[in-house]
C-alpha cells in the first residue's frame, strides 16, 4: 500500500484560477469603467489608493511565493506571467489616461472658443441694434418775416416740453442743434428709434417787428425731404405744435400734421403740387 503525501501544498490549481479570475475581473472592470472616468476627486484618489495597495499586495504575494520552495515551477510562470499581463494593462490604462486629458483639454479649448464666439456674436447683434437705432433726421426751419427771432424744437417722449422763455436744445449724445442767426435753424436728430418726434416752432422775440411772424420748413430722411406746415404766429412767447415725425418699426417715417393745422396743412400741399400757371 502506498504511503499517502502528508505535504501541505497551499499553492494549488484551484489556488491559482482563483488568483487569474480575480485579476481578470479587476482588469475587465477598470476597462469598462475607464469611459466613465473623471478629473480626480475624493473618490478617485480613494480608487487609486485602493489600486496602489492591491498592487503591493500581489508584489508581496509574489515575494513571498518566490521565496517557497514547494511551489511548483508552472505556478510561478503563470504568475509571472500574470505579472506581465498586469503591467501591460497598467502601462494601456496609463496611454488611455494621458488620451483622455488631451482629448479634455481639447474640450476645453473648444469650449472656451465657443464661449468666444458667442460673445463676439452677441457684441456684433448689439452692434447692429446700435446701427438700427442711427435712422437720422434732420428738421429745417425758416423765418419768413426777419428780423422775428423764433426757435426751432423737437422732442421725443423723455424730453422736456417746449417753452418759449428760453433756448431748449438737444439732450442726447450725437444730436446737433443749429440756432442760426440768419433765420434757419437746423435739428438733427442722429439716432431715431420708432416713436413719435414732435415739432414746435417758438416765437422768442419780435425784434421790433410787431407784424405777424411767418415760419415754414421741412425735415429730410432716407434722401427725400417733407414739407412742414407754414404758420403764422402772433402772439408774444407764442409755442405752436407743427406735427409730429412718426418713425415707424421698419425706421419709415410719416408726418401728422397738428389737427388744428390739419386744413391749412392740405391747401398748402395742394398748392405745392398744382401746375404753375400756363404750363400744360
Amino acid at each position: 500500500m502506498k504511503a499517502k503525501n502528508k505535504e501541505v501544498n497551499i499553492f494549488n490549481m484551484s489556488l491559482l484560477d482563483i488568483l487569474c479570475g480575480a485579476l481578470g475581473a479587476f482588469c475587465f472592470m477598470m476597462l469598462v469603467l475607464f469611459q466613465y472616468w473623471k478629473p480626480e476627486g475624493p473618490e478617485t484618489v480613494k480608487v487609486k489608493e485602493n489600486t496602489a495597495q492591491l498592487e503591493q499586495k500581489v508584489q508581496e504575494l509574489l515575494q513571498r511565493m518566490q521565496g517557497m520552495s514547494n511551489v511548483p515551477p508552472e505556478v510561478m510562470n503563470q504568475l509571472r506571467q500574470m505579472q506581465q499581463q498586469f503591467d501591460a494593462l497598467k502601462q494601456q490604462v496609463a496611454q488611455l489616461r494621458a488620451m483622455l486629458q488631451q482629448e479634455q483639454a481639447r474640450n476645453e479649448a473648444l469650449r472656451r472658443q465657443t464661449q468666444q464666439a458667442q460673445g463676439d456674436a452677441e457684441s456684433l447683434r448689439k452692434q447692429n441694434e446700435e446701427l438700427k437705432k442711427r435712422n437720422p433726421i434732420s428738421v429745417v426751419m425758416m423765418t419768413l418775416t426777419p428780423p422775428h427771432e423764433i426757435d426751432l424744437y423737437v422732442t421725443d417722449a423723455k424730453m422736456d416740453p417746449p417753452t418759449a422763455s428760453k433756448v431748449q436744445g438737444v439732450k442726447w449724445p450725437g444730436d446737433v442743434y443749429y440756432n442760426s442767426v440768419s433765420h434757419t435753424d437746423v435739428w438733427m436728430m442722429r439716432d431715431t428709434p420708432p416713436g413719435d418726434y414732435k415739432v414746435f416752432y417758438k416765437l422768442m422775440d419780435r425784434k421790433g417787428n410787431a407784424s405777424p411772424a411767418i415760419v415754414s420748413g421741412y425735415y429730410m430722411h432716407s434722401n427725400t425731404y417733407v414739407y412742414l406746415p407754414r404758420v403764422e404766429m402772433t402772439q408774444d412767447k407764442q409755442v405752436v405744435f407743427a406735427g409730429t415725425i412718426r418713425v415707424r418699426p421698419d425706421y419709415g417715417t410719416a408726418f401728422l400734421v397738428a389737427p388744428e393745422l390739419e386744413a391749412l396743412y392740405k391747401q398748402q400741399q395742394a398748392s405745392r403740387s398744382a401746375p404753375a400757371a400756363g404750363n400744360n
